[in-house]
């Protein structure tokens, strides 16, 4: 901060930036979340005899869904393995298939149910409190820095309160706007399902309502 005269800050503007890092990087989190996760982690579960140990059937293989969240495909690294892999599948109940010769295993599955949708949404959830802790971290470390820079007179009161005023003001919209897409994100995943859980999300939600029924009205009218 050298060099600043005392009616001069830079710490607001610093907290301002790694906040929005903070939101992009949430955002950036949340691109591979999706139905599709919800039948993937099915497989997870799922463990194989192999050489008398069970082993997990992720650490056998990828679990892929290229074609969509209702065809999932294993692809297997060892071929060896996949005779074991297929007979353990039909004991879950599923109606796996394989092409002689190939690494990969492909199985339809029903859509996912709600419980399983509620886990991914519940993902959203943690991802979302876990980006607003870290906006309120950077909050919380840059007013301490201010009273530092006050308690040294690098900087003056009025300066101060103008840079926690900024700081407040920044924090409130990005944790608004983190809220709203966890929001849409699980309104993606859940559907008829979702209904909004905090008193901010419901307002949030009442104002995205009417956006997408305006949205809709103007298509219509189009």
């Amino acid at each position: 901060m050298s060099g600043r005269g005392k009616d001069e800050e830079g710490y607001s503007v610093e907290a301002q930036e790694n906040m929005r890092v903070a939101v992009d990087s949430f955002k950036e989190s949340l691109i591979p979340i999706g139905s599709e996760e919800a039948n993937k982690n099915v497989f997870a579960t799922i463990k194989v005899m192999i050489n008398g140990m069970r082993r997990r059937l992720v650490d056998l293989g990828n679990v892929e869904a290229p074609e969509g969240p209702l065809k999932i495909q294993l692809m297997i690294f060892n071929k060896e393995h996949i005779p074991l892999v297929m007979e353990q599948l039909k004991e879950d109940g599923f109606k796996p298939r394989s092409d002689p010769g190939s690494q990969y295993v492909k199985i339809d599955v029903p859509p996912p149910t709600r419980l399983q949708l509620m886990d991914i949404a519940s993902d959203v959830d943690r991802r979302t409190k876990s980006c607003i802790g870290a906006l309120t971290k950077i909050k919380s470390n840059t007013s301490q820095r201010l009273m530092k820079a006050l308690d040294n007179e690098y900087i003056e009161q009025r300066t101060a309160g103008l840079a926690n005023k900024n700081m407040e003001k920044t924090f409130t919209k990005l944790e608004k706007e983190a809220i709203q897409v966890g929001m849409i994100k699980k309104i993606e995943i859940l559907g008829k399902w979702y209904s909004p859980d905090t008193d901010i999300e419901k307002a949030l939600y009442i104002n995205y309502k009417k956006k997408l029924d305006s949205k809709n009205k103007s298509e219509k009218a189009n």
